[in-house]
């Protein structure tokens, strides 16, 4: 059994005195590409701030790397792993260079900047295709190169533990692939991905394992060849599909049943 990453232990969390997910328990492995799926307000997006400490735990525990994630401190907590989640109201004016150079400040004792700093911008702006872009604003960006920005941030900050709120939500497909495909290959490398995604045909040809949210529960888990049928999607989504396979990959391939809504 690989080194466990992630452990929750009957964990519920949500915001003020609604609880969102309650009594979640599974564990991540170190080296896995897990994608949560579900019906909107099933809860993904609660579980991926919970297990990054942005919301607190209401019950149960989250041990990130052994330790109760309740016991990290920000910053420490900031340099174990990075975060992307949907950036909403206003953004300050920051050139792409200077919103990268965030992804820095777990590290940094004091204000300013060496060429280790300038050497990890240029390295992963270059991975992710977005160096002609450093001088723009980022309210300039259209929403496939912000996201390919806040993607770089994150990998600044941290490769090792990545976690991700709908990261190709109103994405093009080129922007799409692309920010998937720079995931899978850090995976490759040896990166933890954890995403939630409200397309089921992505987390199919990307994950190496799927959890399946609804109603703040887990409705499944597993690989997505063994849990991707047409019997357990028409049950977390209340609606009728088909499946099949991508000719090309060999992975399932959903296809929704129109008029099956009722």
């Amino acid at each position: 059994m690989k080194e466990p990453v992630f452990i929750l232990d009957s964990m519920s969390a949500g915001y003020h005195k609604n609880t969102i997910v309650s009594k979640i328990s599974f564990g991540i492995e170190r080296g896995e590409f897990i994608t949560l799926i579900g019906p909107n307000g099933a809860g993904k997006s609660t579980i991926i701030k919970a297990i990054s400490g942005l919301i607190d735990i209401m019950d149960g525990r989250v041990l990130f790397l052994g330790r109760n994630i309740r016991e990290y401190r920000r910053k420490e907590l900031a340099g174990e792993l990075s975060v992307v989640i949907p950036i909403y109201g206003d953004i300050p004016v920051f050139s792409v260079r200077m919103f990268l150079s965030l992804g820095l400040f777990p590290y940094r004792k004091i204000l300013g900047k060496d060429d280790t700093d300038e050497s990890a911008i240029e390295e992963t702006a270059s991975l992710c295709g977005i160096t002609h872009l450093f001088e723009r604003s980022i309210k300039e960006l259209s929403a496939g190169e912000f996201q390919l920005v806040q993607i770089s941030r994150a990998l600044i900050q941290n490769r090792d533990v990545i976690l991700l709120d709908e990261p190709v939500s109103n994405l093009d497909y080129r922007h799409m692939i692309q920010v998937m495909d720079i995931l899978c290959g850090l995976n490759k490398a040896g990166s933890t991905i954890v995403c939630a995604l409200h397309d089921v045909n992505t987390a199919a040809e990307y994950s190496s394992r799927i959890i399946a949210i609804k109603n703040g529960s887990v409705f499944f888990d597993g690989i997505p060849d063994k849990i991707i049928s047409e019997k357990s999607l028409s049950g977390l989504y209340d609606s009728k599909f088909h499946c099949g396979r991508n000719p090309v990959t060999g992975r399932p391939s959903v296809f929704p049943v129109p008029g099956s809504f009722t």
